[in-house]
């Protein structure tokens, strides 16, 4: 045998043992369960990311369990952190008639 042929077998070899320890680690390492938990908060969308409103950045969320829409306006004193002020209500948005034939 010359060089290049135990080069060629020892390279073979090393891919032919990285493919099996690849298929086989699903197998040997245990399986960690992931739970999907909604949160607390699964009744709100956010429906703008962005809005302004009354002249301030914020976020306008829908809650779904009662139609109401909310505004939480970004604070601006902190730039590096971002922190967003209480609640305002914008409208209630009846979500009840959706349901109702077409007129």
């Amino acid at each position: 045998m010359d060089r290049s042929d135990r080069m060629l077998k020892l390279v073979l070899f090393i891919i032919a043992v990285s493919l099996f320890m690849i298929a086989t680690r699903p197998y040997l390492v245990p399986v960690t369960t992931v739970v999907a938990d909604s949160g607390r908060f699964d009744y709100l969308n956010v429906v703008s990311p962005a809005y302004i409103y009354n002249g301030r950045q914020g976020l306008l969320l829908l809650d779904k369990r009662n139609g109401n829409v909310w505004f939480l306006g970004k604070n601006t004193s902190d730039n590096t952190k971002v922190t967003f002020g209480d609640p305002v209500f914008v409208v209630h948005v009846p979500l009840e008639k959706v349901d109702e034939a077409a007129r």
